[in-house]
């Protein structure tokens, strides 16, 4: 798998070799390679699988599912994975618009493979449907084992070192998001020594860690490395 790559898994309430018609013109077919979104740019990669009985346990594990939730999660039919890259801040915006769509379309829910982070539909649009931080849904946030520290995982996908924060600086979670957003939004240099400002006082500076959550033959290793946040 392309490190960079993002992964996208849909529960969708149609069998595996049937049609799911994501518009009215844009259907995707049982042996269906690639698609295009209307309104998003990036080509998306299309794979089918059967339905999935673990796929109500990744979505709780993540998130507090309403009854009915859980009952559309697991009445899914078959899985839909759409697969590409993001360069650029737009086109995170475009995914996130195209992961609506296929809401619209009757996916319940969504699963980002490369960060773990998985959305109901009503989660999602409740919280990203405005669009302000496009690549919050596609971040997670970790806990060291001592408790002390944070971790993002799923930067990879932005050409990005992950980064980390101690749990003992004010709102760290909000942190990491904010300093991710301006390294892939605003193009801060995402090595050892940058600063990022966010203004009345508060300036954060970036250092090199070491040693990450992964070793470097797990699937969540990410070969660009880790950046401690530091407040400056």
């Amino acid at each position: 798998m392309n490190m960079n790559q993002f992964v996208l898994a849909f529960p969708i309430p149609v069998a595996v070799d049937e049609v799911f018609a994501i518009t009215e013109n844009v259907k995707v077919s049982a042996d269906a390679k690639t698609v295009m979104i209307p309104g998003c740019s990036v080509l998306f990669n299309v794979v089918r699988q059967p339905a999935s009985p673990d796929v109500l346990d990744i979505f709780k594990e993540r998130n507090d599912l309403t009854e009915d939730e859980e009952k559309a999660i697991v009445s899914h039919k078959s899985l839909l994975f759409l697969l590409g890259n993001v360069k650029s801040m737009n086109d995170v915006e475009m995914v996130n618009a195209a992961i609506l769509k296929m809401f619209t379309a009757g996916a319940t829910g969504v699963y980002m493979q490369q960060s773990g982070t998985a959305w109901s539909a009503d989660a999602f649009e409740d919280q990203f449907g405005d669009g302000e931080y496009p690549m919050d849904a596609w971040i997670n946030i970790i806990e060291g084992e001592d408790e002390k520290t944070l971790y993002t995982l799923g930067l990879a996908t932005f050409s990005l070192p992950d980064l980390c924060i101690s749990t003992s600086i004010e709102d760290p979670e909000e942190a990491l998001l904010m300093a991710a957003d301006s390294l892939f939004g605003d193009g801060i240099p995402a090595k050892s020594g940058s600063v990022i400002d966010w203004g009345e006082g508060e300036k954060y500076v970036l250092r090199q860690e070491l040693k990450g959550l992964f070793s470097k033959d797990a699937p969540e290793y990410n070969k660009q490395g880790l950046l401690r946040i530091l407040k400056k």
